[in-house]
């Protein structure tokens, strides 16, 4: 208790209490502080920082209560930039405390962690409030090539964030650090029943930049879009499912463009690709063609069309024009299997990954170069920094954007029907 700190106001009335008197030479003041507040307390030199910080009334005065303590860090004195480990925090005061201490004062920074989709270690930046602009955290982040990344996201939604944003209104502390082409515009437009939250009125849409790593299910968070009752249609023909990832859609000008309606599409189609079993799903109306189910698996699997066929039930469905209702309308959903036709292979390495995509004789090395890229996630602009090497008995061999697979075979006299690259980033 302080000298001036009645009994009264820490006891519950009625309730029998006991207090122990103990030796001032026992105890020491404790000063937190956290942007601009100070809370000063007395306690035992025994006591640990983190029993300290459990303290409810302690966190409420210092304007901490909606922040995770993982989010903070604290930071030994008034000037020094000590940051102090969990271990540290677990020991007793005394460790902080010489000779001629009366006193400890600790300050409480937030921690803001930084990641890059090119990059797995994060870096982090200590901020002394949160009073500050997302232009001004840009600017503290070390070893940051103005040229290369050009925006900060919620890495929550993976939504693009305004400059001028405040930290204070944002409830994160973790951000994505991208470039221009990890970005993309969305436009979803809504019908006029809906009656949605930060719409633009004049527009009658939702306008906005996400990374293109982003999934649907990222913008329905990020405009509390009701999952279960509200469905984002595609081209005017399908609705994606939400764990769809926005770089598998074309943008037509850059802006992937999305119409929002109260009922989803009546027949659900689940699509198996053979050569890694993975599925996707999506829903679509009953007179939508082969043709087309075929050109949204392949886009979404990003895959050749050229080159697969889908099959049901192990028949081949050759004809482009037939429906969904023609092939069977009793029905409310259908599995179907995407399988490569009888081609050649390119066996592509990227560094510990290797994938196989399927091609022809006339099939050019800039070709075989931007469908890897698809595959890796690897942006579409970022292509003149790659090339492609044919692994050969003798080594590898570099090859011109311009040569064909019929080209290549000069390497390979026994004309084998998989042929090994490897994918390398231009040594500059």
């Amino acid at each position: 208790l302080d000298d001036e700190q009645s009994i009264s106001s820490t006891i519950e009335q009625l309730q029998p209490t006991i207090i122990d008197g103990i030796s001032r030479n026992s105890t020491t003041k404790v000063t937190f502080t956290y942007e601009n507040n100070s809370v000063s307390i007395n306690t035992l030199k025994s006591s640990r920082i983190s029993h300290l910080l459990n303290n409810e009334n302690l966190l409420r005065r210092l304007n901490l209560i909606d922040i995770s303590p993982n989010d903070c860090v604290l930071v030994l004195g008034e000037t020094n930039e000590q940051v102090l480990s969990q271990e540290d925090i677990r020991q007793p005061l005394t460790a902080y405390l010489s000779a001629e201490d009366r006193s400890v004062h600790f300050r409480i920074s937030i921690m803001i962690q930084i990641l890059r989709y090119d990059n797995s270690e994060p870096s982090s930046l200590l901020l002394p409030s949160r009073n500050v602009t997302m232009e001004h955290i840009f600017q503290s982040i070390d070893n940051v090539p103005a040229n290369v990344y050009k925006y900060l996201a919620s890495n929550s939604t993976k939504k693009i964030i305004d400059n001028c944003e405040k930290l204070s209104n944002l409830h994160e502390t973790k951000f994505l650090l991208v470039k221009e082409n990890e970005t993309c515009f969305i436009s979803v437009k809504k019908s006029k029943t809906n009656q949605l939250l930060d719409l633009d009125d004049e527009q009658n849409a939702i306008h906005q930049r996400f990374t293109i790593y982003a999934q649907i299910r990222d913008i329905y968070q990020e405009n509390q879009l009701d999952i279960d009752r509200q469905y984002c249609l595609y081209s005017n023909d399908f609705v994606p499912s939400i764990d769809t990832q926005l770089f598998l859609f074309p943008r037509s000008n850059s802006t992937i463009e999305f119409a929002l309606f109260d009922q989803n599409l009546p027949f659900k189609v689940t699509i198996q690709n053979k050569e890694n079993q993975q599925t996707i799903q999506f829903h679509c109306s009953l007179t939508i063609n082969v043709g087309r189910l075929q050109s949204i698996a392949c886009q979404l699997f990003t895959l050749n069309g050229k080159y697969y066929v889908l099959k049901e039930s192990g028949c081949t469905l050759d004809d482009e024009d037939i429906t969904l209702n023609e092939i069977n309308s009793a029905v409310k959903e259908i599995e179907l299997q995407l399988e490569p036709k009888p081609t050649i292979h390119s066996s592509i390495k990227f560094g510990e990954r290797i994938i196989e995509l399927p091609c022809s004789s006339d099939t050019l090395v800039e070709v075989i170069i931007k469908e890897a890229l698809d595959h890796f996630h690897v942006c579409q602009e970022d292509y003149p920094i790659y090339e492609l090497f044919a692994l050969t008995d003798d080594g590898e061999s570099q090859m011109d954007d311009t040569y064909s697979i019929e080209n290549i075979y000069e390497l390979f006299p026994s004309r084998p029907t998989t042929i090994p690259f490897e994918l390398k980033r231009k040594q500059v």
